[in-house]
């Protein structure tokens, strides 16, 4: 576009001086008709150089104002597909690194990184640094400020402590060949949400020339990615309300039954054993006549996290109704699962429940049925039955007790 922009300026440039020369010859030949050719063109010249030299500096400036609205036009196109791709991603990671790269491509950078400061955001990823191209080199970099060029957007936003987070990871990243960098904090009302660091591999010169020209650009940009990152937390808290269960903070049934399909599938397809777990809280109406029902949803609340903390990285504990949970146990058989809730039977028994609220501690006992596939059962269906069936009979035999399916097939 710009350079089929150029030549059409050039054209129009060109035809223009042609028709003020013509214009100007024929005008002195008018006034002096008696002149020889050469005596007009003599008179003609002073004329035509001072209109042409006010005609090139007009020129040159409808080119200069023409390139810059080009450039704007090019930009708004720019940041249109740039923010509609920021529009698709709902994962928050994605989300992130995505913005990362388009303020990296707006100001030219090769390096960069992302480091998040908000808690509500750091709650739903995997890690709070995300870098492209900058290698982690430890501590053995300088101090921040003995390579690179602050360039700061909005510095004021930047309160100390997120300023010793940043030069820390200077010290931890390398942005190579980076004379400056530009730092843009992610902040909405005095808040900041992330941290953008970019490194600028042009001169310090350009590199201001660039920290200069980006300033309206990027305010824009920010309030963009601040609206998209805003309906990335909101889809993220949905998603989690509708598989968690608020009191407790474990999935729920309808996460269960989800993942249960899931991972019997993935079971039957590859091969290896899974187990079903259920528990039920020995006596636990008598606990809510005694204490209410406030102190019955601590005791659950705090059970919760007892339980979930005895669990492996690959266990998923639900919240299955009342004070009944359900454990699905991936990679598990029946022995290696007994284990499993000899650990939480055991962990849940020794703590002290209600010791913030009562005088005196508060001890809960489980009773926990279990079932395997492909021990028991061939289907999700079958396995479930029988483990709650096995929690029947562990509560039938005495509470506080742990039945595996098989054990209590061989008493029959």
């Amino acid at each position: 576009m710009k350079k089929k922009g150029g030549r059409f300026l050039l054209t129009v440039e060109i035809f223009v001086f042609g028709v003020l020369t013509a214009v100007l010859i024929f005008t002195v030949a008018w006034l002096e008709p008696y002149m020889s050719i050469w005596q007009i063109l003599r008179r003609s010249i002073p004329f035509l150089l001072v209109a042409h030299f006010f005609l090139f500096l007009s020129f040159k400036i409808l080119e200069y104002y023409y390139y810059q609205l080009v450039n704007r036009k090019m930009l708004m196109e720019k940041l249109n597909e740039r923010f509609l791709l920021l529009s698709s991603k709902l994962k928050i990671d994605s989300f992130l690194m995505a913005s990362l790269e388009t303020i990296m491509d707006f100001c030219r950078g090769k390096r960069g990184i992302l480091l998040v400061i908000d808690d509500r955001i750091k709650k739903h990823i995997s890690q709070d640094v995300f870098s492209i191209n900058a290698s982690l080199i430890g501590a053995e970099c300088q101090e921040a400020g003995d390579t690179y060029r602050m360039l700061t957007f909005a510095s004021g936003n930047i309160t100390p402590e997120v300023e010793n987070r940043i030069k820390e990871l200077f010290r931890q990243y390398s942005f190579g060949n980076s004379s400056s960098v530009m730092v843009i904090p992610l902040s909405e009302k005095n808040r900041i949400h992330a941290v953008v660091i970019v490194g600028i591999p042009a001169s310090r010169r350009t590199a201001m020339k660039i920290f200069d020209e980006m300033r309206d650009i990027m305010d824009i940009c920010i309030k963009q990615i601040n609206i998209g990152l805003e309906n990335c937390i909101l889809h993220e808290e949905v998603k989690q309300a509708s598989i968690k269960d608020p009191l407790t903070n474990l999935y729920n049934r309808r996460f269960f039954n989800l993942r249960k399909k899931e991972e019997f599938s993935k079971a039957k397809r590859m091969g290896f054993p899974i187990s079903i777990m259920i528990s039920d809280f020995d006596n636990f109406k008598n606990y809510i006549d005694t204490y209410g029902h406030p102190k019955g949803d601590i005791l659950l609340s705090e059970a919760a996290q007892v339980i979930n903390t005895s669990l492996r990285v690959t266990d998923i504990a639900c919240r299955f109704g009342g004070d009944e949970f359900a454990y699905l146990l991936p990679f598990t058989s029946s022995i290696e699962a007994r284990a499993v809730a000899e650990r939480v039977k055991k962990a849940v028994s020794q703590y002290p429940f209600l010791s913030e609220v009562n005088e005196n501690p508060v001890h809960l006992t489980l009773s926990i049925g279990i079932a395997s596939f492909p021990e028991h059962g061939k289907t999700e269906e079958d396995i479930l039955a029988k483990a709650d069936h096995s929690l029947f009979l562990s509560k039938d035999g005495g509470r506080n007790s742990i039945t595996v399916y098989m054990e209590q097939e061989e008493t029959r």
